[in-house]
Protein backbone atom coordinates (compact mmCIF):
# COMPACT_ATOMS: atom_id res chain seq x y z
CA UNK A 1 0.00 0.00 0.00
CA UNK A 2 1.45 3.31 -1.00
CA UNK A 3 -1.14 5.98 -0.18
CA UNK A 4 -0.62 8.07 2.94
CA UNK A 5 -1.79 6.29 6.06
CA UNK A 6 -4.29 7.86 8.44
CA UNK A 7 -2.93 8.80 11.86
CA UNK A 8 -6.24 8.75 13.73
CA UNK A 9 -9.25 6.52 13.03
CA UNK A 10 -12.35 6.63 15.21
CA UNK A 11 -14.99 3.96 15.55
CA UNK A 12 -18.58 5.17 15.80
CA UNK A 13 -21.60 3.15 16.85
CA UNK A 14 -25.05 3.94 15.50
CA UNK A 15 -26.84 1.33 17.63
CA UNK A 16 -28.67 3.95 19.67
CA UNK A 17 -29.60 5.97 16.57
CA UNK A 18 -26.89 8.52 17.41
CA UNK A 19 -23.28 8.98 16.40
CA UNK A 20 -21.57 7.56 19.47
CA UNK A 21 -17.75 7.73 19.30
CA UNK A 22 -16.73 4.49 21.04
CA UNK A 23 -13.00 4.07 20.28
CA UNK A 24 -9.98 5.69 18.66
CA UNK A 25 -6.87 4.22 17.02
CA UNK A 26 -3.77 6.44 16.73
CA UNK A 27 -0.53 5.91 14.82
CA UNK A 28 2.56 8.01 14.08
CA UNK A 29 5.60 6.91 12.07
CA UNK A 30 8.07 5.16 14.34
CA UNK A 31 5.38 4.53 16.98
CA UNK A 32 3.11 1.53 17.59
CA UNK A 33 -0.62 1.80 16.96
CA UNK A 34 -2.50 2.71 20.15
CA UNK A 35 -6.14 2.22 21.03
CA UNK A 36 -8.41 4.12 23.42
CA UNK A 37 -11.82 2.65 24.24
CA UNK A 38 -14.47 5.18 25.32
CA UNK A 39 -17.41 2.77 25.61
CA UNK A 40 -16.43 -0.77 26.68
CA UNK A 41 -19.65 -2.38 25.40
CA UNK A 42 -19.73 -0.83 21.92
CA UNK A 43 -15.94 -0.48 21.68
CA UNK A 44 -15.45 -4.25 21.93
CA UNK A 45 -15.18 -4.46 18.12
CA UNK A 46 -12.20 -2.08 18.17
CA UNK A 47 -10.55 -4.17 20.89
CA UNK A 48 -11.16 -7.33 18.85
CA UNK A 49 -9.51 -5.81 15.77
CA UNK A 50 -6.62 -4.55 17.90
CA UNK A 51 -6.10 -7.96 19.52
CA UNK A 52 -6.70 -10.17 16.46
CA UNK A 53 -6.01 -7.92 13.47
CA UNK A 54 -8.32 -6.47 10.83
CA UNK A 55 -9.74 -8.95 8.30
CA UNK A 56 -8.40 -8.11 4.86
CA UNK A 57 -9.32 -10.70 2.28
CA UNK A 58 -8.05 -14.10 3.39
CA UNK A 59 -5.58 -12.58 5.85
CA UNK A 60 -5.57 -10.31 8.90
CA UNK A 61 -3.56 -7.11 9.29
CA UNK A 62 -2.16 -6.70 12.80
CA UNK A 63 -1.55 -3.38 14.57
CA UNK A 64 2.18 -4.14 14.33
CA UNK A 65 1.80 -3.40 10.61
CA UNK A 66 1.28 0.29 11.54
CA UNK A 67 0.17 2.18 8.42
CA UNK A 68 -1.28 -0.92 6.72
CA UNK A 69 -3.40 -1.62 9.81
CA UNK A 70 -4.72 1.95 9.84
CA UNK A 71 -5.61 1.73 6.14
CA UNK A 72 -7.26 -1.66 6.67
CA UNK A 73 -9.58 -0.15 9.27
CA UNK A 74 -11.00 2.14 6.57
CA UNK A 75 -11.96 -0.58 4.10
CA UNK A 76 -15.67 -1.10 3.54
CA UNK A 77 -17.13 -3.48 6.08
CA UNK A 78 -20.67 -4.82 6.03
CA UNK A 79 -21.67 -3.38 9.37
CA UNK A 80 -24.93 -1.62 10.06
CA UNK A 81 -24.18 -0.43 13.60
CA UNK A 82 -20.55 0.70 13.21
CA UNK A 83 -18.40 2.90 11.03
CA UNK A 84 -14.66 3.65 11.02
CA UNK A 85 -13.90 7.31 10.25
CA UNK A 86 -10.55 8.87 9.30
CA UNK A 87 -10.10 11.81 11.70
CA UNK A 88 -6.46 12.50 10.88
CA UNK A 89 -5.31 16.09 11.20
Amino acid sequence: MTEQAPTRVALYSFARHTNNRVAEFRWQPGQPVSLDIFDPKWGALAQKFYDNGVPAGAERVSPQAGPDFMRALLQRFRMSYYKFVDESD
